[in-house]
């Protein structure tokens, strides 16, 4: 009986010990998942986006603003959105600057629109006597570069204020809403493609692909609607 026992609570002892090896390997795979969850981020319909940048204007929020129209119409990464200046935009019909992640010299052409917004801006700052040519355009409150982490607070709390549909909203938001601009206004090609992998400098297309979100079933709809 005693042999019997000292099996039997062997066998519990493994057993459990195993449950605890699994748990172990499921708890270390769970946190990867989950974060891959969290950093896959939706770009906005182009009308959505002007939208919610025409109430940003209203409200006075010029700085929001700002980032909504600056970051859909360039495809920056948010950490080279940040550094430019009123001076790099206003009077300029394009804009250098070396990509912090690639060390890479990138020239933007600056759409008269985006000409517009930050001249519009620049005088309402002017009248209130808050305007220095010089300044950082998403500068904090002590007039140096917004940080990144304060920039997606405030990217994802106009989201919600305007109620606009994001999934997962930070500053991805702006620069997949650049690609999807352009592969929809290209009748979503295979030249597009090109264009976007060459300014977001990915190493394929597929890569390109994932990151507008094109699906293998959008993929498939597009032989089934032919």
């Amino acid at each position: 009986m005693t042999v019997f026992l000292v099996i039997v609570s062997a066998i519990g002892a493994i057993t459990i010990t195993i449950l605890s090896f699994l748990s172990a390997i499921l708890a270390c795979n769970k946190p990867n998942n989950m974060k891959n969850r969290k950093t896959t981020t939706s770009g906005l319909d182009w009308n959505v986006m002007l939208g919610l940048s025409m109430r940003l204007f209203q409200d006075n929020l010029y700085r929001e603003y700002l980032l909504v129209i600056i970051g859909c119409h360039f495809g920056l990464r948010i950490s080279d959105l940040l550094k430019i200046k009123y001076s790099d935009i206003i009077g300029k019909t394009e804009l250098m600057l070396t990509e912090h992640k690639t060390g890479k010299q990138r020239k933007i052409t600056i759409n008269p629109k985006v000409n517009e917004a930050v001249k519009v801006v620049a005088e309402r700052l002017t009248m209130d006597g808050k305007f220095v040519n010089e300044d950082y355009i998403f500068a904090n409150r002590w007039g140096g570069i917004m940080s990144i982490t304060f920039a997606n607070r405030r990217l994802s709390y106009i989201f919600s204020r305007y109620q606009v549909k994001v999934q997962n909203p930070s500053s991805h938001t702006l620069r997949k809403t650049f690609g999807k601009r352009v592969y929809e206004g290209n009748n979503k090609s295979e030249a597009a493609l090109l264009y976007l992998s060459e300014i977001f400098n990915h190493s394929s297309l597929g890569q390109t692909k994932k990151y507008i979100g094109i699906t293998e079933q959008q993929i498939a709809d597009v032989y089934m609607n032919l």
